[in-house]
């Protein structure tokens, strides 16, 4: 708790020019509050050389001195103004260390006013100290300890204010909210690093700049607010904190944020607005969450009602007796519902891994593999289903082993054929293809489908991210597949990624490290 500092320094001066309170605080080395618990006191700027309110006493010294003292304080002095001597006998060790002479002298002061006590000062001095204190009345007693009660006072409020300014500094500088501070006429002032990184601008180049140059601000509607529906100018006109509003801002970029905006104005002793304060928080994250759930539900719900609605028809004409009298029909209905049962099983499956994926707990169980092997049971499964597409493999003969989960992989070529599948038109020709670089394995799925415009090229990994158009809202799917691919290829060390041109088709691609490269996790961690 204590910061030792050296405490003997008495200023050389010659005897006419020392000024006996100078001296009495030039040599205090010790200051205890009522409990013993030692205050550490810092000189305060601008006092008389030879303040040096350090202390040099250990904590244990200092606990067993107060309990002395405080037992001879109550005995023999009454009221704040106690001067008490302390026999040479009663010096703890480290305060006679660092004490005068052996003639010198020793008293402790009792510091209170009429707020209450701050504790108890020792002092240590040059011999004949105490007789240079104006101390002869009880009038000149109480006048020097008030000055000293000042002195020691101010030391204190001095110390709780720097303390007070490095944390409010703390709270500027690391807080996860952007803050932006303006003057009176709405011109910027400062801004932390948060909100630096928030809108693309540089503190140093914001500050003095009108606040709306800097922070461009619309309505969810996407209406610009104005001066006039500016939170900071309406929380100086209202003389009252706009508190939580959602806003958006343009950041620099001209990227669009949802932030949720505090404003509040800072008033001088006059009651007139000094500065103003505006908190932001980007919940452009959590806006994206709720309209992912929203979009969830919608998709989720919509592609549960076709293989629902087509299951409950077919097993409605089951017990038909013409149905039953014709087996192919009956095949028919029979294969329809299978089929549909499998698609729903696909999704919920999907949804699964989605929900695995996104809780970080989808184990892996890495080998050795061969990707060829892969890509050619997958392609035979999906000839045995019947599609109506061509499907042509690409794939020499040994390739070199990678070292994966076999049955993630076969999911990821699995989700990749499907999408390619029902995308593609029918009869057309979908080509799969194994190769590799030297560095890793490279697999394709090539489709000649409507194509994805460059701008949605980025999202169709994201979860529930289907892309715009006539021909993809006709095609069923939850949107998971890609997402689903891109965790597993990621989890594995490699990457994936899209080739697109619109009216001409698509290529995904996903890439496996080399296995003497290969840095596998046994639990897929993605939070994508």
């Amino acid at each position: 708790m204590t910061r030792t500092t050296t405490t003997m320094h008495s200023a050389n001066r010659t005897p006419q020019r020392v000024d006996p309170f100078d001296v009495l605080l030039a040599h205090a080395t010790l200051m205890v509050d009522s409990q013993g618990c030692v205050l550490d006191l810092a000189p305060q700027r601008g006092a008389p050389e030879g303040i040096i309110l350090g202390w040099g006493m250990p904590q244990s010294d200092a606990r067993q001195f107060v309990g002395w003292l405080r037992g001879k304080l109550d005995r023999e002095a009454r009221g704040p103004y106690a001067i008490v001597p302390i026999p040479m006998e009663q010096w703890p060790t480290s305060l006679a260390r660092l004490g005068a002479p052996n003639d010198g002298e020793a008293v402790a002061i009792h510091l209170a006013d009429g707020v209450g006590s701050l504790g108890w000062m020792a002092c240590v001095g040059m011999a004949g100290m105490a007789a240079r204190l104006p101390l002869a009345s009880p009038r000149q007693r109480a006048a020097f300890i008030g000055q000293l009660v000042a002195q020691v006072r101010a030391t204190l409020e001095a110390r709780a204010l720097r303390e007070q300014r490095d944390q409010l500094d703390s709270i500027f500088r690391f807080s996860g909210d952007g803050i932006l501070t303006v003057d009176a006429a709405l011109r910027v002032t400062a801004c932390n690093p948060a909100l630096e990184q928030l809108i693309a601008w540089r503190a140093g180049e914001m500050l003095g700049r009108f606040y709306y140059d800097v922070l461009r601000t619309e309505d969810l509607h996407g209406e610009p607010l104005g001066l006039a529906r500016c939170p900071l100018v309406e929380a100086f006109a209202s003389a009252a904190p706009v508190v939580a509003r959602e806003i958006i801002i343009r950041t620099r970029d001209g990227q669009r944020l949802n932030v949720a905006v505090t404003a509040a104005a800072v008033y001088s002793e006059e009651g007139q607005v000094a500065s103003g304060v505006l908190n932001v928080r980007d919940v452009s994250h959590q806006h994206a969450q709720e309209v992912l759930a929203s979009n969830v539900v919608s998709v989720v719900s919509h592609e549960l009602q076709t293989p629902i609605a087509i299951i409950k028809g077919y097993a409605a004409t089951l017990g038909r007796p013409e149905t039953m009298r014709d087996p192919v029909a009956l095949r028919e209905r029979l294969g329809a519902i299978e089929e549909e049962a499998d698609r729903l099983s696909h999704m919920v499956s999907n949804l699964l891994y989605a929900s695995r994926i996104q809780a970080g707990g989808l184990s892996m169980e890495v080998a050795p593999l061969d990707v060829g092997a892969v890509l050619a049971s997958s392609v035979r499964r999906f000839r045995a289903r019947g599609v109506r597409h061509q499907l042509r493999l690409h794939c020499p003969d040994n390739l070199p082993l990678v070292l994966a989960d076999r049955e993630r992989i076969e999911e990821v070529v699995a989700n990749l054929l499907d999408n390619a599948i029902k995308y593609a038109p029918q009869s057309r020709s979908i080509h799969i293809a194994g190769h590799f670089t030297g560095e890793a394995m490279i697999v394709s799925v090539s489709d000649n489908g409507p194509g994805i415009p460059l701008r949605e090229q980025a999202r169709v990994f994201d979860r529930f991210e289907r892309v715009d158009g006539d021909l993809t809202r006709r095609a069923n799917g939850a949107g998971l597949g890609l997402y689903i691919c891109q965790a597993i290829v990621r989890a594995h060390g490699g990457q994936i990624w899209v080739e697109s041109e619109v009216g001409v088709g698509s290529t995904f691609s996903f890439s496996l490290p080399r296995m003497e490269r290969a840095a596998v996790p046994m639990v897929v961690g993605a939070r994508i």
